[in-house]
């Protein structure tokens, strides 16, 4: 295999976050102000749980003579005591599946007893008060696990009882609105949780991504990244039990045509490794290591000349690629970025710039581009924007401290300093 198929099959790999960063990113429900969160779900939940079973008190006196809606309560009660002691005892240890599907299958019982006890009492007034509390139990559920199984739980136990309450039109007349509206409030609760926390979960990632993708604009011109790091790591300990091996006899010279093939492959990921270290710049391990971005944004970098930017060029562009892109399109059109840098055209003009951007953008115009982003490409530069339809680019003139990049520069760059 040549280095350039090497390479190109290098750079059509897809973004595989690095496993230390996936534990950081994905960490979003017991951290980063998760069990706040869910604290305060949970407190919610017991507010329209108790207005619940305060509507359950004031229309007990109108059942029949019997238990009334207190059996139906009594095993929700029970579900909930079981989940809470559950929880406790698995504080530091995701709750089991299998316990979390046994507690979600438990709810049926005060549901269904809750539904028979009032069937055929609407007429009066009657609604289940029980089932209805199944619904809001659910939501710190869905704070601790994910939401989209409580959330159909909570629906499925809202048309029972909305399902319920249309069987007794007939008699139940007007008081089939309040029947309806129970089955409501078993289910609007939980939609409100899930929003805030999809809107919660989704704010912390892109936060841990751009905080973990950040780091990378404080290393060298040329340096691996986090994925890198660890692929090497594991090509280091490849080779050496492969060497280990040889060494040691445990495989004979010459090598047979398994270990043969596996120094091959070796061989081959090394050499990647060597082609990706001409050119990877922290430009490009941000864009890879980012999950926001790398399906967002190319780079066309050949030189490495985004590695002679400074610290605050380096921040800046990074956000600006950010507000650009990293935000979900609101229309049709999918988010695009494709950033190229190349060196100065006049070497001879010491007032020329040492690296030229240009970030050609797709997918939104420039109306609608966040007022931060042309504040953050400041700090990279100069810039100039070139507007179209449906897209627009940005030429961003940079200039690069001569003692930041001493050693590392381009030819043109030595000589335009020379020319000074």
């Amino acid at each position: 295999m040549s280095d350039q198929q090497i390479a190109g099959t290098t750079i059509g790999r897809q973004f595989r976050r690095p496993s230390r960063s996936a534990r950081a990113a994905g960490d979003v429900r017991d951290s980063h102000g998760g069990r706040r969160l869910a604290t305060g779900i949970t407190i919610a939940s017991g507010f329209i749980v108790i207005g619940h079973l305060a509507h359950a008190m004031m229309i007990a006196p109108l059942f029949p003579p019997g238990p009334g809606p207190w059996p139906a309560w009594l095993a929700l009660v029970g579900v909930v005591v079981v989940g809470v002691v559950s929880r406790l005892v698995s504080r530091n240890t995701p709750l089991p599946d299998v316990l979390y599907v046994v507690l979600l299958i438990a709810l049926i019982a005060p549901v269904w007893l809750d539904v028979s006890a009032t069937a055929g009492l609407l007429h009066l007034g009657v609604t289940p008060t029980a089932a209805a509390a199944a619904g809001a139990v659910l939501m710190p559920v869905a704070a601790i696990r994910g939401t989209r199984v409580p959330l159909l739980v909570s629906c499925a136990i809202g048309a029972v009882i909305a399902g319920s309450a249309l069987l007794q039109i007939t008699t139940a007349g007007h008081y089939t609105v309040t029947g309806l509206a129970v089955a409501a409030s078993a289910v609007l609760p939980m939609v409100v949780a899930v929003i805030a926390i999809s809107g919660f979960r989704r704010l912390v990632r892109r936060e841990l991504d751009l905080s973990l993708v950040q780091s990378t604009v404080a290393t060298p011109r040329t340096a691996v990244g986090m994925r890198a790091s660890e692929e090497l790591a594991q090509l280091d300990f490849d080779a050496e039990s492969l060497l280990d091996d040889v060494g040691s006899g445990r495989i004979a010279i010459p090598l047979p045509p398994e270990a043969a093939e596996r120094a091959g492959d070796l061989a081959a990921r090394l050499r990647v490794r060597l082609i990706e270290g001409r050119n990877d710049t922290w430009l490009r391990h941000a864009v890879t290591e980012s999950a926001y971005l790398s399906n967002r944004v190319t780079v066309d970098d050949p030189g490495g000349l985004a590695g002679l930017l400074e610290h605050d060029q380096r921040d800046g562009l990074l956000l600006a690629l950010w507000f650009l892109v990293g935000e979900q399109s609101k229309g049709t059109a999918e988010l695009a970025a494709h950033v190229t840098c190349r060196e100065a055209g006049e070497v001879s003009d010491p007032r020329s710039p040492d690296v030229q951007l240009s970030i050609d953008v797709s997918g939104v115009v420039q109306r609608r581009v966040d007022p931060a982003t042309w504040d953050a490409l400041g700090t990279v530069g100069t810039h100039d924007v070139v507007t179209g339809p449906e897209s627009f680019r940005i030429d961003i003139d940079c200039r690069v401290d001569p003692n930041v990049s001493a050693g590392v520069t381009t030819v043109h760059g030595a000589a335009r300093r020379r020319g000074s």
